[in-house]
């Protein structure tokens, strides 16, 4: 736990969840893109918090250097099957999620950065990106033995990440 680095995340999640369709809609609105490389700052401030199964996933498919996938669109796509992965151990940090996001508290967080992927474009699958299904099983080793599996909320197995794969694929 480190309150003063999740302060900095929740405020820099408000300041995108804001601010992120507007820069991409628009390049010239230099307050959207002010407050986007604000939000970047403080997402980068925040990583000492750790960067869980998200990070391990999009690590491993980053390995898959014939692709040559991009890091950010890989967090993006991943990161819906992610928060439906740690729904449980995450309930109340979820719930600040929402408040800074300007969400209900019933709205469901998963489905709201689906929505957001949508807007903003993202491939919607991992298929779609080139990756085959013969790569998933490595893909998922790999993200086990990822550095940042460490830091997420819900200890992940070789099959839980094969299986957010899978959904995601």
């Amino acid at each position: 736990m480190n309150p003063p680095a999740e302060a900095i995340a929740l405020d820099g999640l408000t300041r995108a969840s804001k601010y992120l369709v507007k820069a991409v809609e628009n390049g010239e609105n230099l307050t959207a893109r002010n407050e986007m490389m604000m939000a970047a700052l403080e997402g980068a401030m925040a990583f000492q918090k750790g960067l869980g199964a998200v990070h391990s996933l999009s690590h491993a498919l980053g390995g898959l250097h014939e692709l040559k996938l991009h890091h950010g669109t890989l967090n993006a796509v991943l990161m819906p099957t992610v928060l439906r992965f740690n729904h449980s151990s995450c309930e109340e940090k979820y719930a600040c999620l929402k408040d800074a996001m300007g969400l209900n508290h019933n709205d469901d967080l998963a489905e709201a950065f689906e929505k957001l992927n949508v807007k903003l474009g993202m491939p919607a699958s991992l298929s779609e990106m080139g990756v085959m299904e013969e790569h998933l099983d490595q893909m998922a080793q790999w993200a086990l033995e990822d550095h940042s599996t460490a830091t997420n909320p819900r200890v992940p197995s070789k099959e839980d990440f094969y299986n957010m794969l899978k959904e995601v694929f």
